[in-house]
C-alpha cells in the first residue's frame, strides 16, 4: 500500500496545470477546514485524494488511536490546508516535512 504522502503527492501531480481540478481540490479543502474534522466535508475531500487503506482513512478522519494528538492532528490539518492553495498546491515544499510520517504506526504502510 502506498504511503499516505505518496497519494497526497499523486493527486498534487494530477493538479498540477490544471486549474479547474485544482479549484474544486481547493474548494473542498476550504469546506474541510470550515466543517472540522468530523465533518462530512472533511471525509469528501480525504477521500477526494485518492484510495487509502482502512487504516489510513482511520488515521486520517481521527477515528483511530490518535485522535487528539496534537503532532498527528498537526499533520492532518495540513494535509487539508494545503489543498486549498489551488493551483498553486505543486509548488508546496514543505508537504514532505510536514506530513511523511503521518503513517507511523500503520501496520499496512508504516514509514519508518
Amino acid at each position: 500500500m502506498p504511503r499516505i504522502i505518496d497519494i497526497v503527492r499523486a493527486r498534487r501531480n494530477a493538479i498540477e496545470g490544471n486549474p479547474q481540478e485544482a479549484e474544486r481540490t481547493g474548494a473542498l479543502g476550504v469546506a474541510a477546514l470550515l466543517g472540522g474534522m468530523q465533518s462530512p466535508a472533511w471525509r469528501d475531500y480525504i477521500t477526494h485524494l485518492g484510495e487509502f487503506s482502512p487504516a489510513q482513512l482511520a488515521r486520517l478522519l481521527a477515528q483511530d488511536n490518535t485522535a487528539g494528538d496534537v503532532e498527528t492532528d498537526k499533520k492532518r490539518v495540513y494535509v487539508v490546508a494545503n489543498g486549498m492553495c489551488g493551483i498553486n498546491s505543486p509548488n508546496t515544499q514543505t508537504l514532505a516535512f510536514r506530513v511523511n510520517s503521518i503513517d507511523a504506526g500503520l501496520d499496512d504502510c508504516d514509514p519508518e
